[in-house]
């Protein structure tokens, strides 16, 4: 038997290993990062990305966003290994301390269901002397220190990886630079971005088009709008819409230029957390399951910074195809159709 336990051990670890290989996930945050599309440079462009609800149609960013979707679903299965593996080693030390209880003559479930023997209990042990409690927590602690199937956490952490180490520190600054801060001053500084493009936005839709023609005086869609009505607001409509597109145009280009600031800010802020990811095969190349968990909280959240910016992109998108996709409807009963 003695030969055969280090074959054993080396197959449990192969099989570990492979079972991490296949949990990991395959795209690095730049890589994620990169496959967001560059956005459309026109409205005509921007309809062409959005299905008949205006819902997300381009390849690009359909496939983008499986990317990401793969990449978080792949870091979620390393945690459910690891909550699997938590729940396993929560049944061998509950075993442990209950034959190390029984062993210095405590039952533990009746100490559970028991009051008066547990209060007879706790009577014992503070008549004890310190030297006495002191023997008495080693006898007890004996069996969970002598399982071999139990995982001493604190040494694999010791024992992890340097890559795994420093990628751990690396999440635990950036979370005290949060908590210093950092991360509120993050986001005001792409809120800031945002409330000026919006204001040169709200600048661009408050000037007046003028279609070289007098808007008719009755609602296209009354039921007195007859012919010669609605004739007057073909040929408004026919004039009035480039013009519309136009404006759709320059708006386009203003959030455009906040999306192409905003990711730039990313990708500056995601390439030291993506070589730490890179170098732990964002976190399958750790021992220790604390160290683990925090890789991959480092890079759930670095993919939610991707996200948001995919979000972003894709309402920018909805919002430039939207008097594209209208037409003349878009002048005509722009109320009824065309709401953003």
């Amino acid at each position: 038997m003695s030969r055969r336990l280090p074959f054993a051990r080396l197959a449990a670890c192969a099989l570990l290993a492979a079972s991490a290989a296949q949990a990991q996930p395959t795209t690095s945050l730049a890589q994620l990062l990169a496959a967001l599309p560059e956005p459309p440079a026109t409205p005509e462009q921007a309809a062409s990305w959005v299905d008949g609800q205006g819902k997300p149609a381009h390849a690009g960013l359909l496939a983008q966003r499986q990317a990401m979707e793969a990449h978080k679903a792949a870091a979620n299965r390393l945690l459910a290994g690891d909550a699997e593996a938590a729940r396993t080693q929560t049944g061998y030390r509950t075993e442990a301390l209950g034959q190390g209880m029984a062993d210095i003559g405590i039952d533990m479930q009746r100490m559970q269901s028991d009051p008066a023997y547990a209060a007879q209990v706790q009577e014992r042990l503070r008549r004890m002397t310190p030297a006495e409690q002191m023997a008495l927590a080693q006898r007890m602690n004996a069996p969970m220190q002598q399982d071999r199937r139990i995982t001493n956490e604190a040494r694999s952490m010791a024992e992890d990886s340097p890559a795994a180490t420093a990628a751990t520190a690396a999440y635990e600054a950036g979370q005290a630079y949060s908590q210093a801060g950092a991360f509120t001053e993050r986001r005001n500084r792409e809120a800031r971005l945002w409330q000026d493009a919006e204001a040169a936005v709200a600048r661009v839709n408050a000037r007046r088009l003028d279609p070289g023609l007098p808007k008719p005086r009755m609602a296209y869609d009354n039921i007195g709008c007859e012919a010669g009505c609605r004739a007057q607001w073909q040929a408004y409509a026919d004039r009035m819409l480039p013009l519309m597109v136009a404006r759709e145009t320059e708006v386009l280009k203003l959030r455009t230029a906040a999306l192409r600031k905003q990711r730039a800010w990313l990708a500056a802020e995601l390439a030291p957390v993506d070589r730490h990811l890179a170098a732990t095969a964002f976190g399958a190349g750790s021992t220790s399951r604390v160290h683990r968990e925090q890789i991959v909280a480092y890079d759930v959240s670095a993919v939610g910074e991707i996200q948001a910016l995919h979000d972003r992109l894709a309402e920018t998108v909805r919002q430039a195809a939207v008097v594209v996709r209208c037409g003349k409807q878009a002048v005509l009963v722009p109320g009824a159709v065309c709401t953003p």
